[in-house]
């Protein structure tokens, strides 16, 4: 069936009616929110470990290479003669560079199996997924 004339304006019309109701202010308000909520939820988080219990497992497990407070001078480096220092976590220059991906491979796989230094233990197997995170969030916390 065709549509001419004054049927035809009718037509477009009532189209154009149904379509403010679908483009209402609320409408666009809602659809709005649902775009900022999924864009929020893609946003790389930061570290989501827990940076307390990161600073017991450094204590234990890192100090002794990256020095008490990160800088990468612990005491035994002497022993080990790297072909390089560890990395200062306290230059926040340096650290904005590595991603925290870079980091977990770095803590879980050990230098060697990331081009870095052969020095670096692994610890995987070590240190679960969470505690490697709890790590990563306080590493983060040493950049100034």
């Amino acid at each position: 069936m065709r549509v001419q004339g004054e049927d035809l304006v009718d037509t477009l019309s009532l189209a154009r009616e149904r379509v403010k109701v679908w483009v209402s202010a609320p409408m666009i308000a809602i659809v709005a929110t649902l775009l900022l909520m999924l864009a929020v939820a893609a946003w790389p988080a930061a570290a989501a470990g827990d940076p307390a219990a990161g600073a017991k497992i450094f204590a234990a497990r890192c100090v002794r290479c990256h020095g008490p407070g990160g800088k990468g001078d612990g005491p035994d480096l002497a022993k080990l003669r790297p072909t390089s220092s560890p990395v200062n976590w306290t230059r926040a220059v340096v650290m904005k560079k590595w991603a925290d991906a870079e980091i977990v491979d770095i803590i879980t796989k050990g230098g060697k199996a990331v081009g870095s230094s052969p020095v670096m233990p692994s610890f995987q197997g070590k240190l679960t997924d969470a505690q490697i995170q709890d790590l990563l969030a306080f590493i983060r916390t040493l950049a100034k």
